[in-house]
This record gives C-alpha cells, sequence and structure tokens, in this order.
C-alpha cells in the first residue's frame, strides 16, 4: 500500500511539475506577445496623439471662425438699426412741416370757403 501511494506522490509531482513548466511557457509566451502588442501600438498611439492634437487645433481655428461671424452678424445689425433710425429721423423732420403746412393750407382754404361762403350767403 505504501509503494501505490509514494507512486501516486510521485506521480503529483511529475504532474505539478510538468504543469509548472508549460506555465512558465505559456506565461513567457503572453510577455512576448504583450512586448510585441507594446512595439506594435506604440505608432498608433502616437498617431492618435498627432490627430487629437491636429482636431484640437482645427476646433480652436472653428471657434475663432464663428466668433468672427458672430461679430459681422451684430456689426451689420447694428447698422441696419442705425438706418432704421435714420429713415425715422429723417421721416420726422420733413412730415413735420410738410403736416404744418398742410394744416396751415387747411385752414386757410376753409377759411377761404366759409368766406366765400358767407360772401354768398
Amino acid at each position: 500500500m505504501e509503494i501505490v501511494l509514494i507512486i501516486a506522490q510521485i506521480v503529483a509531482l511529475v504532474s505539478v511539475s510538468a504543469l509548472c513548466i508549460y506555465l512558465i511557457n505559456v506565461l513567457g509566451q503572453f510577455r512576448r506577445d504583450v512586448s510585441d502588442f507594446t512595439q506594435r501600438s506604440r505608432p498608433v498611439l502616437d498617431n492618435l496623439a498627432v490627430i487629437t492634437e491636429n482636431l484640437k487645433s482645427a476646433s480652436e481655428k472653428i471657434d475663432d471662425q464663428v466668433d468672427i461671424v458672430r461679430g459681422s452678424l451684430q456689426s451689420f445689425k447694428d447698422v441696419a438699426d442705425n438706418v432704421l433710425l435714420f429713415e425715422r429721423r429723417v421721416q420726422d423732420r420733413i412730415e413735420e412741416p410738410i403736416f404744418q403746412v398742410a394744416s396751415v393750407l387747411g385752414t386757410v382754404v376753409n377759411g377761404l370757403a366759409s368766406f366765400i361762403k358767407g360772401l354768398r350767403g
């Protein structure tokens, strides 16, 4: 019985040793794969950094252009508001004397009409 137990221990130890050797090989291969992946991914990551920087620069330029357009539109609005204000002032200055003259003429015409009507009647 002791011989079977010793043989079982020997088989178990050999199996564990084989498993350790296999795990050492697998871990070595994994380490090589990770190293290879790191070397191959470095240019991609570098390119991503460059692309990200270019996108950031483009975004800033677009923001600047949007600000310029916004400022231009605000200037156009201000000019249009000023033109409307100028038009109102000119209209007020022209219409007021015309209305006064028309009112005076209307009063004169009404007075003449009343005078003529009084002479006839």
